[in-house]
């Protein structure tokens, strides 16, 4: 169910107004997405209701081209909003009139080109239905600050969200690094311990046969 209240204000401080944004959802993730393959993620907004839907999208796979990747915004009957083929991250901010089933998709060179490679592509999406406007007859000097001051508020929770998002990608950027760093050093590891057995049995092989060498001299 989608919940929304209305609120009769004059001034308020801003930080109040985020909290009585309607925001209807939010989500941020990452994917793994197969060379040649895209993927796509269904949303719904509220039927009837004028909606704000906005996102952002990041290639977080270092030394990997992002020439493959592109990502797209869609309703029912066209593409709303599409990224550059290429780009390594993008945003959009699209207001939906009617509401109604979008589709966010990300690709990893389905449609112009593959390296063979996969990709892993942080993303976000969130969904808030337009601030109401406001009346003819009852848009007063306080009425018309109050509205002003809310969307001020949604523009900053927009800019506030993104720019969690790009720190939870960075996180999970740091978390790559950290994997491929533990790859690396165990797999050091294990060729220090091969190199040190290898180097045993040679050093014994050598023992052995001075000894039998010595053993054969002293025979003679």
């Amino acid at each position: 169910p989608w919940n929304t209240t209305n609120h009769t204000m004059t001034v308020m401080p801003r930080f109040f107004l985020l909290l009585l944004l309607p925001v209807l959802s939010t989500a941020s993730f990452s994917i793994v997405i197969p060379p040649g393959e895209e993927t796509c993620i269904k949303i719904r907004a509220p039927e009837g209701a004028r909606s704000i839907i906005s996102g952002n999208y990041d290639v977080l796979d270092e030394g990997l081209s992002p020439k493959p990747v592109q990502a797209r915004l869609e309703n029912s009957e066209v593409v709303v909003w599409h990224s550059e083929m290429g780009d390594i991250e993008g945003t959009f901010d699209y207001v939906s009139d009617k509401g109604g089933v979008h589709r966010f998709c990300m690709e990893n060179g389905k449609h112009l080109f593959s390296d063979g490679l996969d990709r892993t592509i942080g993303w976000a999406v969130r969904v808030r239905r337009e601030a109401r406007s406001l009346e003819e007859d009852t848009a007063g000097p306080d009425q018309q600050r109050a509205h002003q001051l809310v969307e001020w508020a949604s523009d900053l929770q927009d800019e506030w969200e993104t720019l969690l998002d790009h720190y939870g990608f960075l996180r999970t950027r740091e978390g790559q690094h950290k994997l491929l760093t533990e790859q690396i050093l165990s797999r050091a590891i294990q060729w220090t311990f091969l190199e040190a057995l290898a180097l045993t049995f040679i050093a014994l092989g050598q023992v052995l046969y001075l000894r039998k060498f010595m053993e054969t001299k002293t025979f003679l």
